[in-house]
């Protein structure tokens, strides 16, 4: 006996899976519903002087005396000694958008969003577009180096660039992404298109 059609044929409506669909967004997660759970919030300390987005390396500090804040106070993590976690997007309901950005942010004394090392939550970060094609070619398990100026993967010989922890893993890389570009003259957050990729801290 034969059967005239596939049961089991797979359809999708025409242009489900455009390449202007595909890609990563900077400083989200991927849905986890164990690790989802670590998400917890901070307070920008008065001494970061630029705006705070998603996707960038951070340091939390133990919180002052008596200090009955919301969340422990988060600067941009300066070395490998003192990277603590990552800031997100997710559920980050406080953060604005000023006249001439497209990108929400979070300044001085106000909260942002987070997930520790250790968390095993994924997140799509900014990497460096000239460094892609060997972290393609690499093991999931390889070093990877942050620049804390351009909040992003890097190469290790990038000056000011510091190791993550050793527990960090890249899984995928997509050139297609939505990422974050800032202009440190004018403070201006915008969106664009360039390299991501998912690390699992």
């Amino acid at each position: 006996m034969t059967v005239s059609f596939n049961p089991q044929l797979t359809t999708s409506p025409s242009n489900t899976f455009l390449q202007s669909t595909e890609g990563y967004v900077q400083g989200t997660t991927l849905d986890d519903t164990s690790a989802r759970m670590w998400l917890t919030s901070g307070v920008v300390a008065p001494s970061v002087t630029q705006p705070v987005w998603g996707g960038m390396a951070i340091t939390e500090e133990v919180a002052t005396v008596n200090a009955n804040a919301l969340g422990n106070s988060l600067v941009l993590a300066s070395a490998a000694g003192n990277v603590t976690g990552f800031t997100v997007f997710d559920q980050a309901h406080n953060m604005i958008i000023v006249p001439g950005n497209t990108v929400q942010q979070s300044v001085a004394g106000m909260t942002v969003n987070f997930f520790r090392f250790g968390s095993n939550i994924r997140i799509a970060v900014g990497v460096l577009s000239s460094i892609v094609a060997t972290l393609d070619s690499g093991a999931i398990n390889q070093t990877l180096y942050w620049d804390p100026a351009l909040q992003q993967l890097t190469a290790s010989g990038t000056s000011g660039a510091f190791a993550l922890p050793a527990t960090t893993k890249i899984l995928s890389l997509n050139s297609n992404s939505k990422t974050i570009s800032y202009n440190s003259g004018t403070g201006a957050l915008t969106w664009t298109t360039g390299n991501a990729a998912i690390i699992q801290i």
